[in-house]
C-alpha cells in the first residue's frame, strides 16, 4: 500500500493539527486530529488524542470496530482529565481509519473528514453547526461551503463525558483513502480533491492538496493523509 501524510501550520502561528500513520499488529491505522482551545492547548489535545488512540490499538485485542471506538473513548477520558488538572478547556476533532484486507473501519468526531475516492467521492458527515443547517434544509451545499460559521463544531473529543462516535465500514479495494482537517476541505471543492488524488501518487497528492488549499485562501492548519489501497496486500 502506498501512503503519505503531511501537516503544515499554513498561515497560523502554530500547528494544532496532528496525524498518525502506522502499522499495528495485522492492520494499518490512519488518523487526523484538529485541536481546539487556543494557542498550545489545541496542540496538546490533538497530540493526546492521537497518542491515546495509538496506545489503545497497540495494547488491546478484539473486534476492530469496538477497539477503534475504545481508542476514541480513551482519548476523550484523557483530555477530560487533563482539562481538570490544567484548568483548560481544550478539545480536538478526531477521524481515524483501520485498514485490514481491503476493508476500512472509519470513526469520526468533529469536522475532520475521511474520504473514499474512486469514480466518485464519499466522505464522513461533519459534526458542525453548518452541517445541522444543511440537514434541516435551511441552507444549500453551496451556501454551506461559503458559510462564515463553518468552523463551529458541535461534537468534540475532550469536552463531554458522554461521547458519541460515528462509525462507518467501507470497501477500500482499488480506492483512495483521504483523511483531512478542515484547513483543506473548507477551502477546496470535492471535485478538485478527487482530481488531485486520482492524478498523483500519495506523496505528490498531499503536497498538491496543501498547495491548492493555500492558493484557495486557507488560513488554517492543513493536514492530509492519503493512502492508495489498490496496491494493498494481505498482511
Amino acid at each position: 500500500m502506498m501512503y503519505f501524510g503531511l501537516s503544515v501550520k499554513g498561515r497560523r502561528e502554530n500547528n494544532e493539527d496532528a496525524y498518525l500513520i502506522e502499522k499495528i499488529k495485522d492492520f494499518y491505522v490512519f488518523a487526523v486530529a484538529d485541536g481546539l482551545g487556543g494557542h498550545e492547548a489545541g496542540e496538546v489535545a490533538s497530540n493526546l488524542a492521537i497518542l491515546e488512540l495509538k496506545e489503545t490499538l497497540k495494547r488491546h485485542d478484539g473486534d476492530l470496530r469496538d477497539l477503534l471506538v475504545r481508542g476514541f473513548e480513551k482519548a476523550n477520558d484523557e483530555i477530560l482529565f487533563q482539562n481538570k488538572v490544567r484548568r483548560t478547556n481544550m478539545g480536538t476533532t478526531l477521524t481515524a481509519c483501520i485498514v485490514k484486507d481491503f476493508k476500512g473501519i472509519i470513526a469520526n468526531v468533529g469536522d475532520s473528514r475521511a474520504y473514499v475516492i474512486d469514480g466518485g467521492i464519499w466522505h464522513t458527515k461533519d459534526h458542525s453547526y453548518v452541517q445541522e443547517l444543511l440537514d434541516s434544509g435551511i441552507i444549500t451545499e453551496e451556501e454551506a461551503f461559503k458559510h462564515p460559521y463553518r468552523n463551529i463544531v458541535t461534537r468534540v473529543i475532550g469536552l463531554e463525558e458522554d461521547l458519541k462516535v460515528d462509525v462507518y465500514e467501507v470497501d477500500l479495494r482499488g480506492k483512495v483513502l483521504l483523511l483531512s482537517t478542515d484547513g483543506l476541505h473548507d477551502y477546496v471543492r470535492d471535485y478538485k480533491i478527487r482530481e488531485i488524488v486520482m492524478k498523483f501518487e500519495p506523496e505528490r497528492a498531499c503536497k498538491e492538496l496543501v498547495e491548492e488549499a493555500l492558493n484557495s485562501g486557507s488560513r488554517d492548519n492543513i493536514t492530509v493523509v492519503v493512502a492508495r489501497i489498490d496496491e494493498l496486500r494481505q498482511i
